[in-house]
């Protein structure tokens, strides 16, 4: 009620000028479209405030006349799309760019105007009722020094019985900024009102003021708002004038009335006015540095978007680019262009007929963007100075009409691009330096232009796995590092020459040397040696030799900490073997290693390949304490034992879910990788056996079955066979090398082909268990060096403590265990659909991190644009899909049954034979 009682009266005041309040024909003009929240239906005016208007017009007063609004502030809240009141396109730091900080900041801002206009009125009242006589000795400054009615323990007691409650609403505004709605002993309330800081109700609007019109509603709050920072600068300035002259603000101003001349601030010579003068020269200051110029804010967007249409002639193409401010990109389907977590990300706007001046500066505006495609248009004149967008990694202005030089540095700026495809365009002069100093270049295609002179030395052929210079005026020598690229890329380039061209380059003869002359001995008697007097001192002199001496130094220690740090890293790589080195000699066991009689029975029967034999070595394992043996469980490789491993060298590989695992390759020849797995402690020795040797058993082409496993109680070792292409993760997100470049669309495709064959056979070999697999993604898909893929850590799931198993396997990330803890064979069908997806998309799956912190939910991005004709071809990986346009169609049916793969519902998802089958008929 004070609150209410307090703005309305202020509101009344003189300063409340109505030359800035918000324009009537918001309201008048625009009644009929306001609306509640977001859900459009039109609502009655008398009932309620919580009304939403089109944001306030571009001409409406601003803080200072001219300047130019950042975007976020339109007049309206950026996520509730209701009025602002008071918004003047005042926010030179930027605090108000986040839509939920704006509404955070928008009613804190509305809470300290409203304690402002209270402490004013408790400032001036007493002070006018001390000046008629009813109260005596005010001095509201030195309040809170007073004597109270009780000692500070009682005093704390009530002022938290009378605050507390505010205080929780406070709290709860903490938690969920802005929702003053949501009560503190009700945090799950649903709906709350969009109306931010105005809660309603009879205690907060006793005289029913807003239960009027919108209209009237709106000019209230927007006085309450202008009043509340005049009431904020005025308590401030009252402080100024109590720490400075030691009186009210009535005596002050009765002063300053009777003798202005000599009552004011400029009036005494202490220093405390000097400071009152110089922080008015520092606040304008302030002021002035913090004006915003015309291009301070960043566009959202959609603006930019629209703002770099506006500089293409584009005959309709672009019309689904929709100018309204509400329109979204990424949820309205705007042609050409790819979001990712509702950011937009690319723009892919080839073979649009588009031409024009692109505006580079719109585009810098758009934060997220990282891939533009222009290819086969109609541009003209010097390459746009794309090097503004610095967070660029692929560019495609191949088939356009681009000419001119490009300057030698253009491309510095742009150190992340890795793909850049400039070619059949008129370009001419030499190829740019500083493009071929880009460390994560990979594909650089310059051919069909008029590019001269030499191709520079600095070229970074370790990073590139794609180029072609073909069809150009390049002269001189090819650099060496050039020449695995093989002829075709340098094709079509008469003055060019060396390998890997047949044509040699002709090598200068050098000039004939003259025979040194010998000179006349001495006559005369050599001349004193010649002092020259000592130099001044430049910072290009002994200083500058100085201070190279001492980066020398620098440098020399961070290289020898590096090679300290590495040769320490690789020590500890080794450490795990070596400790168990250590364990096996401690304990003097001897290492047995066992072989099946038979594979096609689990027989308990082992044969000794070990030089020297014990028959405690299993007897010791079963008591835990030492080495046990290593026992063989498939026989497609020469027997090894343990102490075969404790000799090879030991590389981390990683840490998987199940366990660390180490690259060792032995002096046999064979190379392996030792799982090392503490989590399996579900089974006994022999039970755990059996299992093993089941998984030994298995024989497809398309399954990495173990080689060998040690035993102990607190931890197991799994062995098997190193596969030299490394994972399919690895391949598809990792280092963008030569083996990356190799998966076009027909290795992807058998890849996949490869691994339903594999999870068919799996799933009829272990038919009886719940989860066949259970931890199929592509980090367990491994790679042979023909890229033939292998299944690895499958039917791991019995043998796994089960609240380990639910934290570590994949299987547990499927919808029907997150609703309801329920898992089945098809769970093990929706980690094969995300998979699929992942392959022909390209696109990391959030579905692979436990936080769902990153990656892209690929379910979620297939589903979105795969029933868009015109769009579907952005889901495909662009890696694929350029050098296979006649198979897109094959490719969006294959993420249609990774689609199908993928359904939330068990029930609807394709059975494991069905998906196979449909697999199977896909063809490159």
């Amino acid at each position: 009620m004070a609150l209410a009682i307090a703005s309305a009266a202020l509101s009344t005041l003189p300063f409340s000028s109505r030359c800035r309040d918000i324009p009537q024909k918001c309201f008048t003009e625009k009644i009929t479209k306001c609306l509640v929240g977001r859900s459009g239906v039109i609502v009655n005016a008398t009932k309620g405030v919580s009304s939403v208007c089109e944001p306030l017009p571009p001409d409406r007063p601003l803080w200072f006349p001219g300047s130019t609004p950042p975007s976020w502030l339109d007049g309206r809240h950026s996520l509730f799309l209701i009025p602002l009141p008071g918004d003047y396109g005042f926010d030179p730091l930027g605090l108000g760019s986040d839509p939920e900080l704006l509404k955070w900041f928008a009613q804190a801002e509305l809470i300290h105007g409203r304690w402002a206009m209270l402490a004013v009125a408790g400032i001036l009242i007493p002070e006018w009722l001390e000046s008629i006589g009813l109260i005596e000795n005010f001095s509201w400054y030195d309040a809170g020094s007073r004597e109270y009615f009780a000692d500070p323990t009682t005093l704390f007691v009530v002022q938290l019985a009378l605050m507390g409650w505010v205080e929780g609403r406070r709290w709860a505004d903490i938690i969920n900024p802005g929702c003053v709605d949501i009560q503190p002993d009700l945090p799950n309330k649903t709906k709350p009102k969009p109306d931010v800081g105005y809660p309603g109700g009879i205690w907060f609007d006793p005289m029913m003021w807003g239960r009027g019109s919108p209209q009237p509603v709106m000019v209230l709050r927007t006085k309450e708002i202008k009043n509340g920072r005049l009431a904020m600068l005025a308590f401030v300035g009252f402080c100024f004038q109590a720490i400075y002259t030691g009186q009210g603000p009535l005596e002050n101003l009765a002063c300053h009335v009777a003798d202005p001349g000599h009552c004011n601030v400029f009036s005494a010579n202490s220093a405390l006015a000097m400071v009152v003068v110089r922080l008015h020269q520092l606040l304008l200051l302030l002021l002035l540095i913090l004006y915003p110029s015309k291009h301070t804010f960043s566009l959202p967007d959609n603006q930019a978007l629209i703002l770099f249409k506006k500089s293409l002639v584009h005959n309709g193409v672009l019309d689904s680019w929709d100018p309204k401010p509400i329109s979204n990109p990424c949820t309205d389907k705007w042609q050409g262009v790819m979001c990712i977590n509702g950011v937009v990300s690319s723009l892919f706007l080839q073979n649009m007929s588009l031409s024009g001046t692109i505006d580079v500066e719109a585009l810098r505006q758009i934060a997220g963007l990282t891939s533009i495609s222009l290819q086969n248009n109609f541009f003209t004149g010097a390459i746009p100075e794309f090097n503004k967008l610095g967070a660029l990694n692929a560019l495609y202005l191949s088939s356009n009409n681009f000419s001119e030089e490009i300057p030698d540095d253009f491309f510095a700026p742009m150190t992340p691009l890795q793909k850049l495809w400039l070619d059949n365009n008129k370009f001419t002069g030499k190829i740019p330096d500083s493009l071929m100093n880009l460390q994560n270049l990979t594909e650089l295609h310059l051919h069909g232009n008029g590019f001269s002179g030499l191709i520079p030395e600095t070229i970074q052929p370790t990073s590139i796995v794609s180029l072609d210079f073909s069809n150009n005026n390049l002269e001189g020598e090819i650099p060496k590092g050039l020449s695995k690229f093989g002829p075709k890329p340098f094709a079509d380039n008469d003055k060019l020459c060396g390998k890997p061209l047949r044509k040699q380059c002709n090598k200068p003869t050098p000039p004939p040397t003259e025979p040194p002359v010998s000179e006349p001995p001495a006559t005369e008697p050599p001349l004193p040696p010649y002092n020259e007097p000592p130099m001044p001192y430049s910072p290009g002199g002994a200083g500058q030799d100085y201070k190279l001496v001492i980066a020398g130094v620098i440098i020399g220690f961070l290289i020898i900490f590096i090679v300290v740090a590495v040769f320490y890293a690789r020590r500890k790589e080794r450490a795990h073997f070596s400790m168990l080195e250590k364990d096996h000699d401690r304990n003097n066991r001897v290492v047995e290693v066992h072989v099946p009689e038979s594979t096609s029975s689990s027989s308990q029967k082992y044969t000794e390949t070990s030089s020297r034999k014990s028959n405690l070595s299993r007897k010791s394992s079963k008591r835990g304490g030492g080495m046990g043996d290593l026992s063989m469980i498939n026989d497609d490789k020469d027997p090894f034992g343990l102490a075969d491993l404790m000799k090879a060298a030991a590389e981390v590989l990683g840490n998987g879910g199940l366990g660390s695992s180490y690259k060792a390759a032995m002096a046999n020849g064979l190379t392996v990788v030792v799982k090392r797995i503490r989590e399996m402690n579900q089974l006994g020795r022999d039970t755990f056996d059996a299992e093993m040797r089941r998984l030994g058993r298995i024989k497809h082409p398309n399954i990495l079955a173990p080689l060998a496993y040690h035993f102990r109680r607190d931890e197991k070792l799994v062995v098997s066979e190193y596969m030299p292409k490394g994972s399919l993760l690895f391949l598809l997100h990792g280092e963008k090398g030569i083996s990356h470049a190799e998966l076009n669309w027909p290795t992807r495709l058998n890849i996949i082909k490869g691994v339903a064959n594999g999870l068919s056979f799996i799933h009829s070999e272990f038919a009886s268990y719940e989860l066949p697999h259970g931890n199929l993604k592509s980090s367990n898909v491994l790679l042979s060096q023909d890229y033939v893929p292998l299944l690895g850590d499958f039917a791991f799931h019995p043998l796994t403590n089960p609240n380990h198993a639910a934290q570590t396997m994949f299987a547990y990330i499927s919808p029907e265990y997150i609703q309801h803890q329920q898992l089945s064979p098809k769970s093990d069908v929706y980690c094969l659909g995300i998979l699929i997806l992942e392959v022909i998309t390209g696109k990391f799956p959030s579905q692979y991190l436990s936080n769902a912190k990153g990656g892209i939910d690929v379910v979620e991005l297939v589903s979105s644009l795969i029933g868009d004709q015109d769009r579907v071809a952005e889901l495909i990986d662009p890696e694929i899909s350029a050098n296979a346009e006649n198979s897109i169609g094959m490719m969006v049916q294959l993420l249609k049954i990774g689609l199908a793969c993928t359904e939330s519902e068990p029930a609807k998802r394709l059975d494991l034979e069905e998906a196979l089958k449909m697999i199977e008929e896909i063809h490159d």
